[in-house]
């Protein structure tokens, strides 16, 4: 019998899985990508109440993660609260997931922005972002009626938000499409 065989088969497996390992941490590391779908929990809103995306399929959702100390994203809030309240909760929700900041830091932000409607989470040890591949704010994730991921931004200004509120806009008169066949091993759970 060759020797090398009995070595190599061992090596072999290991090195595969080391490979499948390595892909694997890649693809949660990236996050979700256009039509799929989008991780559920996003966390407890301000009344302790769990937010799920899956709760508002047939709505657009936003999910804005977002921090105090970046422009961007401070500059984003009233506007996403804006366009939530022109397009009404019935048709959209906007989530704005508090990212990295420490939960007595949020429950101050919280009451800052009480008069701004929007559904605030806390995510205080970037769980939820991991789970999104957040790496840097602002990132959005734009879920459509359909309850799949219809766009992802990362790294815009406010300079880009007209162009943001096309997008939404443009998912909304798409039409009340019937929710997308789940892909082999997708679960909405």
């Amino acid at each position: 019998m060759d020797s090398r065989r009995v070595y190599t088969r061992p090596a072999t497996r290991v090195l595969a899985a080391l490979l499948l390992f390595a892909c694997g941490a890649f693809a949660i590391a990236g996050g979700p990508q256009i039509g799929d779908l989008p991780p559920d929990a996003l966390g407890k809103d301000g009344n302790g109440n769990p937010v799920r995306v899956s709760d508002y399929r047939g709505k657009i959702v936003v999910i804005s993660f977002w921090a105090s100390w970046c422009l961007p994203c401070r500059q984003e809030m009233p506007w996403l609260a804006r366009i939530q309240q022109q397009a009404t909760r019935d048709k959209l929700l906007v989530v704005a997931v508090n990212w990295k900041e420490s939960r007595e830091k949020f429950r101050a932000i919280r009451n800052s922005l009480k008069d701004i409607d929007l559904t605030l989470v806390s995510d205080a040890n970037g769980n939820v972002g991991a789970y999104y591949g957040v790496h840097a704010i602002p990132h959005m994730v734009i879920v459509g009626r359909d309850g799949r991921i219809a766009r992802v931004h990362v790294g815009y200004s406010a300079d880009g938000i007209p162009e943001l509120v096309d997008e939404i806009n443009e998912l909304w008169t798409r039409g009340a499409a019937e929710p997308a066949a789940e892909k082999p091993g997708d679960s909405s759970t």
